[in-house]
């Protein structure tokens, strides 16, 4: 249902208790499709999440979004690059590193968009900061960085910052090496590693520090305490996270600290009081599992484990049991890396395929690319395409021809009634009827006429959805004879105004749903058409060649959904479809009162894929803004005209045609009966 551009869409999705009614919605920007975005977290309201990109001047450029509001974050002057770790309960305050040309990290926050750096006295040869926690006026800052003390043996020791003043806490695991990964809302409680070495560890065990109190400090050793991991050589512990309570901590056990997941790695829980420990499993059928990120009381744990094809697949655990939140349309691993408050929003990233990843929000157990959640209302079944479709309707029906080639009957002044229909299957199912009355007026060598119509349009869209379109239309034609007595040069210009419903249908992670909505579109076309000369092969077979060129604008009003899982509120789109007509007319007189006509001819479009779908997820709050598709530029058509004198001044006028695969209706046929006076 997909950000930068189009907006990350990051805000409240709803969790079921049994997590049966939510999706993870691909939010990568689609102006994009070769870059890729990572979520790293998100703040504890769920309306601002922050991360890393492909998308900028920098290989690695930090982001924030709020609601639909975009924010890249600068690296320090003189950096190249920067990366979001975490944010602020409000969203407000976000931290990470600022990258140097070295590739060096320099802790960092940003209140806005300017960096600031952390470590102001030079205390680490470079750092990162990896969380905030705020309580009333005081704000405090976690992370870690190599030591300028020995530097010929860089120590990782954790610290804080609080009120400006950075402190370092290596003094509490004398030579050992730490880092912290995360703290508490109220900052007062971090939690973190400690190892021998970080480069090649014999013991790595998780700690939980609490500042400024009594007990300050304890290790978390879970292969000690979960009997199945000593048992399986699951040594050392990594904390990833902690609750925003501080009552309970997060990380996995495993035999390695390699960067990617080795196949062993377990998850748990740490709960302070009582110091009590608590494996989270696995998927069914997988074999590990990684916790990345916890909600404010416990309750909700999300992050990464192996499915039972050996997948690398992002997870929600709560109550008990851990559930798989899927891939990405064409990808083939998932993580979960950034949890609200109250357990409502999951944010991470998934593999998209074609070497990229994608920033995501959970919000219904299917992660649902953003082009798959629009995909029935875009390209040919977008109301933009839909309105000009009806249009063209007109245009190839009773107004195909200029109106000066219907036999005049020695009449100055005609009537005419015309009844168009078309039909579509292949590029999409599609039905169209259209009806108009109209007169007009013959000066010399001019005629001018007009008419008013109605028209209907009903169309099958993708996923069980549908489209209805109603509305009338005003044309007004100037056709003019040049000095060659055959040759025709005329002017249309027709006005539609439209209603617009539509049922869009999507894919959830239940199957497919409905979401409805009603909105007014108009069109303007403009046509200019020149039929050639006649040229005569036998005395009663002729033939003309004749061109055209249209312009047609179709703006669509902005509008709100209703129903269904996921419905969306649209912003107002608007396209311009430039099209050109070389074609070539035959006629053969059959008889006195009896004129048949062949045409084929070759439409060419000149626009390109114009507006897509923008707006934002009623479900989620986020935005998003979705590519439109490019018609088909070249497409054939050919026609059967019937003009047959019932009377001596009454034409009855039959046409037929079909189409190759394109915009125009794969058949249309038009039926009119047109009077003298």
């Amino acid at each position: 249902m997909p950000l930068l551009n189009r907006s990350l869409l990051v805000a409240a999705a709803t969790l079921s208790v049994a997590v049966a009614t939510a999706a993870p919605v691909d939010i990568h920007p689609g102006a994009y499709p070769t870059d890729s975005t990572w979520t790293n977290g998100v703040s504890s309201n769920g309306l601002t999440s922050v991360g890393r990109t492909t998308i900028g001047s920098g290989v690695t450029d930090a982001f924030k979004l709020t609601g639909t509001n975009y924010t890249p974050l600068n690296p320090l002057t003189g950096h190249s690059n920067a990366v979001a770790t975490a944010a602020s309960a409000d969203g407000t305050l976000v931290v990470g590193f600022s990258i140097d040309g070295s590739g060096n990290n320099q802790a960092v926050s940003w209140t806005g968009s300017t960096a600031t750096r952390l470590d102001i006295n030079g205390e680490f040869l470079f750092s990162e900061a990896t969380g905030v926690g705020i309580s009333g006026a005081t704000t405090t800052i976690v992370g870690w960085g190599f030591s300028t003390v020995d530097p010929m043996n860089y120590r990782e020791e954790f610290f804080y910052v609080r009120g400006g003043n950075l402190v370092n806490l290596s003094v509490l695991f004398n030579a050992f090496a730490t880092k912290a990964v995360g703290v508490s809302a109220d900052g007062n409680t971090v939690v973190g590693i400690v190892a021998d070495s970080f480069s090649g560890p014999g013991m790595v065990s998780g700690f939980v520090h609490t500042i400024g109190g009594t007990a300050s400090l304890s290790l978390v050793n879970a292969h000690t305490h979960i009997a199945a991991f000593g048992n399986a050589g699951l040594n050392l512990t990594q904390m990833t996270g902690i609750s925003g309570d501080g009552a309970v901590a997060i990380g996995f056990a495993s035999s390695s600290l390699n960067s990617n997941p080795s196949g062993n790695e377990q998850a748990f829980k740490y709960t302070r009081t009582g110091a009590a420990y608590e494996a989270l499993g696995t998927l069914t059928g997988g074999n590990w599992s990684i916790a990345r990120a916890i909600n404010s009381d416990g309750s909700v744990i999300v992050g990464q484990a192996g499915n039972a094809v050996g997948r690398e697949e992002a997870f929600v655990h709560q109550s008990g049991t851990m559930t798989g939140l899927g891939f990405l349309q064409g990808g083939i691993s998932s993580n979960a890396t950034g949890v609200s408050a109250d357990g409502t929003v999951i944010v991470g990233y998934a593999d998209a395929g074609l070497n990229r990843t994608h920033a995501f929000v959970y919000a219904n157990q299917t992660m649902l690319d953003e082009t798959e959640w629009m995909r029935s209302l875009n390209g040919p079944g977008s109301l933009t395409a839909s309105g000009y479709n009806l249009t063209l309707l007109a245009m190839e029906g009773a107004h195909h021809r200029p109106l000066m080639s219907y036999d005049a009957m020695g009449k100055q002044t005609h009537v005419w009634a015309t009844g168009d229909f078309g039909a579509s299957s292949r590029q999409t199912d599609r039905r169209s009827s259209f009806g108009e009355v109209g007169a007009s007026q013959t000066y010399g060598e001019t005629v001018v006429g007009v008419a008013v119509g109605t028209a209907m349009q009903t169309q099958d869209l993708l996923f069980g959805g549908n489209a209805k379109i109603t509305g009338q239309t005003f044309l007004a034609e100037v056709d003019t004879r040049l000095a060659d007595k055959e040759s025709i040069v005329s002017l249309l210009v027709m006005r539609g105004q439209w209603d617009a419903r539509t049922a869009r249908g999507y894919l959830t992670g239940a199957g497919t749903d409905l979401s409805r909505g009603e909105t007014d579109l108009d069109t303007t076309t403009v046509r200019v058409r020149y039929d050639g000369p006649t040229q005569k092969f036998v005395s009663n077979f002729t033939a003309a060649p004749y061109a055209s060129f249209a312009v047609t604008r179709t703006n669509v009003d902005g509008f709100a959904e209703s129903g269904g899982s996921f419905p969306a509120t649209f912003n107002a789109t608007s396209h311009t479809a430039q099209e050109g007509r070389l074609g070539l007319l035959t006629k053969f007189v059959a008889g006195p009162a009896t004129t048949l006509r062949l045409t084929a001819e070759w439409i060419h479009r000149f626009d390109d894929a114009g507006d897509g779908l923008s707006g934002v997820s009623q479900t989620t709050s986020g935005a998003f803004a979705v590519a439109g598709l490019a018609p088909t530029k070249d497409q054939a058509r050919f026609g059967f005209d019937v003009d047959h004198k019932l009377s001596a001044d009454t034409l009855l006028n039959f046409s037929v045609h079909a189409a190759g695969f394109g915009q125009a209706h794969d058949v249309a046929g038009s039926l009119s009966l047109r009077r003298g006076f």
